[in-house]
């Protein structure tokens, strides 16, 4: 269970996640001899001794769980819990209906009717390396269509939390009074396309693009629309590496308008050329108590 007098952040602290797999890694492992061949290719395996896989490049780099391979640090849900939500439903209901609309007045100031917000995931596709903790089980791209060969998989897990924009507050209230159905309600349908940069600066909601493009095409997501309680939509994307670089932030934008939903940081991702990451990113929108 989390403790409760933890401070609250928005991205979980993984050192290693800046940890380069990196080409000239990969010849120095096969120099090693650390590598295992399957369908004719060479996969290098990231330890630095056969003896203790969790260990690469001199730190504990590492972790083998339920959730696959991932890093120390690594957490696989976001932070947050529902007791408060829960309480003011039971208070409403048992006690006074008017307790939910006094919280919201003397914590925010106002009445409080929906709150929404994003996270964003991640899982990397390490191209031409191998599970260091079982070499042989090597993995296919999670997009063919754009690398093919083998690499390994790590799961990144919960990446940030944090803001939408302004733009994305103003298209939603747009939609609501475009009665011709051709302007801002249609663009409510298109966020749906993912970038990645390497700039790491603050997230604000005044963010209208990334801080720093890496140049690659923005990515076409798959959109769900999960339902739940509260409901949520997932958009799906994996972006293909085309150099060896570290990508600090991450952002949804409108296919249409190329207007930002959430820009987030990535906790600095470091990747190789032909690595692949899925990102993730859902949206929640809570009816309140």
């Amino acid at each position: 269970m989390q403790n409760i007098l933890e401070l609250p952040t928005r991205h979980p602290k993984v050192t290693g996640r800046r940890v380069f797999l990196d080409e000239q890694d990969y010849e120095y492992q096969i120099y090693r001899g650390f590598y295992t061949t399957q369908r004719g290719e060479r996969l290098a395996i990231p330890v630095d001794s056969m003896k203790n896989p969790k260990v690469w490049k001199g730190q504990s780099l590492w972790v083998q769980t339920s959730q696959g391979i991932t890093r120390p640090g690594v957490r696989f849900t976001a932070p947050g819990t529902k007791w408060q939500r829960r309480l003011l439903d039971w208070l409403r209901d048992n006690v006074n209906e008017n307790i939910p609309h006094l919280w919201y007045q003397t914590v925010l100031g106002h009445d409080l009717h929906v709150s929404t917000w994003g996270n964003l995931y991640a899982k990397h596709w390490h191209y031409q390396w191998t599970n260091p903790f079982n070499p042989e089980d090597c993995q296919e791209p999670l997009d063919s269509s754009k690398v093919s060969g083998l690499g390994f998989l790590e799961n990144c897990g919960w990446l940030s939390g944090s803001k939408v924009t302004d733009v994305f507050v103003n298209v939603e209230v747009g939609a609501l009074v475009d009665s011709g159905g051709s302007g801002q309600a249609a663009e409510f349908n298109d966020f749906n396309e993912h970038e990645v940069g390497t700039n790491s600066t603050a997230e604000s909601n005044n963010n209208t693009a990334l801080g720093a493009t890496s140049g690659i095409a923005l990515a076409a997501g798959t959109q769900v629309d999960n339902g739940g309680d509260p409901p949520t939509m997932t958009t799906v994307a994996t972006i293909t590496a085309d150099a060896t670089e570290t990508w600090e932030e991450h952002g949804v934008f409108s296919t249409s308008t190329d207007s930002l939903l959430d820009r987030s940081l990535t906790g600095g991702q470091s990747v190789a050329s032909s690595d692949q990451v899925q990102y993730t990113y859902t949206l929640t929108v809570n009816p309140e108590s």
